[in-house]
Order: C-alpha cells, then sequence, then structure tokens
C-alpha cells in the first residue's frame, strides 16, 4: 500500500487545534496577554472546561486535565506562522510581554530555504514554535 496520497480536495486549512492544560485561567493569561489571541465563546459543555481562542482565520480550544499527559521525551508542537519580514520585530515584542524562549530566535536551513524560527511554552509545557515557513495558497 502507498503512503503518498493526494490530498482530499476539500480539506483546505485546519480550524481549530485543541490542547490540554490544567489551568484554563493560566493559559488564558499567557495565550491572551502574552501572545494576543482573542477570547471567543464557547458552548456549556458542563463539567468540561476549556477556552477558545481565536488567531487569525483560526481557533485554538484549550481544554482543562488533571494532569498534563508523559510525552516520553517527545517534542508534540504547534506552529505560528510570522511573516519573514516582521520576525524580528514580533519576537522582541514577545520577549517585551514576558514571553521566555525555550529555544531560539535562531535561523536554520531547511532544504536550501532559509526558515527562522524561535520555540517557547505555554503555563503548562506545551510547545510553541513561532516560525516563518510559508504558507501555502
Amino acid at each position: 500500500m502507498s503512503t503518498t496520497a493526494t490530498a482530499v480536495e476539500g480539506l483546505v486549512a485546519y480550524s481549530h487545534v485543541n490542547i490540554l492544560v490544567t489551568d484554563v485561567e493560566a493559559a488564558d493569561d499567557f495565550y491572551m496577554g502574552k501572545l494576543g489571541l482573542e477570547k471567543l465563546p464557547r458552548p456549556d459543555f458542563g463539567d468540561f472546561q476549556g477556552s477558545w481562542l481565536r488567531l487569525g482565520p483560526s481557533q485554538l480550544h484549550l481544554s482543562k486535565v488533571d494532569k498534563m499527559p508523559d510525552m516520553g521525551g517527545a517534542m508534540p508542537h504547534m506552529a505560528l506562522y510570522v511573516p519573514p519580514d516582521r520576525f524580528a520585530e514580533t519576537m522582541d515584542e514577545l520577549a517585551e510581554r514576558g514571553v521566555e524562549f525555550l529555544m531560539g530566535p535562531s535561523e536554520r536551513v531547511d532544504f536550501g530555504v532559509r526558515v527562522q524560527t524561535a520555540f517557547c511554552r505555554d503555563p503548562d509545557g506545551n510547545v510553541i514554535e513561532f516560525t516563518d515557513v510559508a504558507l501555502f495558497d
């Protein structure tokens, strides 16, 4: 069986990404206060606590758990796009807002293309990459 397939034409982008957090308020403070995401209304899911936030045309959903899962040394992460001509300025602004970088800002070459990148963690240890890797049209 081939592992290469063409994309389903109707699948065009992410609507939202959901991550786990143990403290919704601390996560909201980080994502809204430091990264500038906008709070969205969230349906009432009863005891299932969380938060919905907007980033451009996409959403970030936060789901409360009692304990973060053990990732066993893996580094799952989400990557947020920053235009190349605004990368340094954006990293400076994040640092001014108190974002502590895990790695970077730095540059590397991927497949012959210069890539700017930096990484941080949210209050629960979720890794966030900031990158200028181009979006697809």
